[in-house]
């Protein structure tokens, strides 16, 4: 009898601890199906900005010679070219600085221009040279010309050819604007692409203004613009 008895609760407990083990998967599995699903959100990644600058303007008329100025030019020619084109960048983001001022009078005599540029920017200046000279370059903001540095001389070369007297690219110190640029730490290049004085050089500009501001943007942009 007493055998019995042991073997009853035996199975008593065994069943018990069976009912309250499946109570608690249960339990557990219910609170597994009701956890709500946290969506992540992929954030795009951020485009690199490029700012463009024509150069001179808001009165000062820069250089001068067959029959324009170079802040006339660079606004009425070459600027709604570059425009036409950066729209297409889908990569970078290409912004202008407002064509109506001039961005070394808003440096040196506002305190404002390059030095409220976003430090991440690349800065690129369009000018036209002067003088007795033929041919472009570009000024770099380091010793050695950077990547895109180069691609923007073979534009130059390609379209108007190089000032023998660069070789395609001067380091210099003694442009104010560029300084504050160079010591925000702010990546620029300033294009000269040919001599308004020159009057081959401003026949092979104008003969091939789109084909310029689309290697243009293409050489800044690292991009491939259909």
């Amino acid at each position: 009898m007493k055998r019995w008895w042991k073997a009853t609760w035996c199975i008593i407990i065994v069943l018990t601890v069976v009912v309250v083990t499946g109570q608690a998967l249960t339990a557990t599995a219910a609170t597994k199906a009701v956890k709500p699903r946290v969506n992540r959100t992929v954030k795009a990644p951020t485009k690199h900005q490029y700012i463009l600058v024509m150069g001179h303007g808001a009165g000062d008329s820069g250089a001068r010679g067959n029959g324009t100025t170079e802040a006339t030019f660079l606004r009425q020619h070459l600027l709604p070219q570059l425009r036409k084109y950066a729209i297409k960048v889908k990569h970078s983001q290409v912004t202008f600085y407002n064509p109506k001022q001039d961005i070394v009078k808003d440096t040196l005599t506002y305190h404002k221009g390059s030095y409220k540029l976003n430090r991440h920017a690349t800065v690129v200046m369009f000018h036209l040279d002067a003088a007795g000279g033929h041919g472009g370059h570009v000024i770099i903001h380091k010793r050695r010309p950077t990547a895109r540095d180069k691609r923007l001389a073979q534009v130059i070369k390609k379209y108007v050819g190089l000032n023998r007297a660069y070789h395609g690219y001067s380091y210099r110190t003694d442009l104010k604007n560029c300084n504050v640029l160079r010591k925000r730490g702010i990546d620029y290049s300033l294009i000269e692409t040919g001599f308004i004085t020159n009057r081959t050089d401003m026949a092979h500009i104008r003969k091939n203004i789109g084909k310029i501001a689309k290697a243009d943007i293409e050489a800044i942009t690292y991009g491939n613009i259909r």
